[in-house]
């Protein structure tokens, strides 16, 4: 019998995100007789779930630390030091991994090159280094790496900015079923959170950032009217939560919005809430959308990126235009008024979600993948 194949899971970090959330899943079903994973975080350790969870896998994990020097791939010894311990057939690389993995994996000529592309390509290309490594890889094809994009647009992107023809799609994934619904504990949520009123609870799961739009989504929070009580649970951490904090304070909802902070219980604060919303500037393929739609929640969000791939409008959710503040007021509004269009979208949202987003479809996309490269390089 063949012996598993290594394939390198080279990745940023591991803490709270998209892209590093697919990593460890996609850990997570990885076929290890045909492959044996190692995964690479180009920072020290965090502390998070995520880690734990690769390591409870069993899955070597390393943490180096990077550099910001022209060259970082020629002043870091210990990366070196892992493609000549494990000699990797495959290298799968994800946000600023490319630029430090990829002329490693030239030098050790490693058959197959793979980075996804979480983002839309200009949002993902960032600056200097990283930059020339992208435009070197995918306009120039220096190294034969594979692009792979994670929706339409994003593919769409990537011809647009690299003239890359036809990148592999391969649409992210989640573990739908750790997002199944669970009544009992439902009602338990609601019961300790809530003090066992009747509410609307609408729930926004990202990063502070200034692309997923706090501000945006507080504002129309805010301008939402309804005679049974209406709150707004805001799960994660990151530089803008002070400024939001402050504006839920001006706008007076501040008694209304919980700020959650980054939690290993998202499934279960999906779980008690009643409508999800994402007014992102941008996105690639959310994967909070997706857990949301498992979980059974209608979504509104603004029809950026790939999202109009995950939520059909009007059945599974309701999109709008971009930076719209009315129109998001009133999808929300709508929503908030009936529990009949809720619960019809939480049907739809749930079906599309067991049809559409399952991670293992996006592991076996990938292992057929890589299969074909591997097979393309002996030819």
């Amino acid at each position: 019998m063949q012996e598993p194949r290594v394939v390198f899971q080279v990745i940023n970090s591991l803490g709270t995100g998209g892209a590093e959330s697919f990593v460890v899943n996609f850990l997570r079903y990885l076929d290890r007789e045909r492959y044996q994973p190692v995964c690479i975080c180009l920072s020290g350790p965090k502390h998070t779930h995520h880690e734990a969870v690769v390591e409870t896998m069993g899955v070597p994990l390393y943490f180096i630390k990077s550099c910001d020097l022209p060259l970082a791939w020629l002043h870091n010894k210990m990366l070196n030091r892992l493609f000549r311990k494990y000699r990797p057939q495959i290298v799968h690389t994800h946000l600023s991994g490319i630029r430090y993995a990829l002329p490693l994996a030239i030098r050790y000529r490693t058959p197959v090159r793979v980075h996804t592309l979480h983002s839309l390509a200009e949002k993902e290309i960032g600056e200097r280094a990283n930059r020339l490594v992208r435009l070197l890889a995918f306009r120039y094809r220096i190294g034969s790496v594979v692009p792979v994009a994670i929706a339409e647009e994003v593919a769409r992107t990537i011809e647009q900015l690299y003239g890359y023809r036809n990148p592999p799609l391969i649409p992210n994934g989640i573990p739908i079923d750790d997002y199944a619904q669970d009544h009992d504990k439902r009602v338990h949520w609601r019961q300790m959170e809530l003090e066992g009123r009747e509410a609307v609870v609408i729930v926004h799961v990202g990063r502070f950032v200034e692309l997923k739009n706090h501000a945006l989504l507080l504002r129309s929070f805010a301008r939402v009217q309804s005679e049974t009580p209406v709150y707004l649970w805001l799960v994660g951490d990151g530089e803008l939560r002070p400024k939001t904090e402050q504006l839920a304070q001006e706008l007076g909802v501040a008694d209304r919005v919980r700020f959650w902070g980054v939690r290993s219980d998202v499934a279960d604060i999906l779980n008690a809430a009643d409508i999800f919303t994402l007014p992102s500037k941008w996105e690639g393929n959310p994967l909070s959308v997706m857990e949301a739609m498992a979980a059974g929640l209608p979504v509104v969000a603004t029809a950026v990126g790939g999202v109009p791939e995950l939520v059909e409008d009007g059945v599974s959710g309701l999109l709008t235009p971009n930076e719209d503040l009315d129109a998001l007021v009133a999808a929300l509004q709508r929503l908030v008024d009936s529990v009949e269009l809720r619960r019809r979208m939480s049907n739809a949202a749930l079906q599309r979600a067991r049809e559409k987003f399952d991670i293992r479809h996006t592991v076996l996309a990938y292992e057929a993948l890589y299969e074909e490269l591997l097979q393309r390089k002996r030819r």
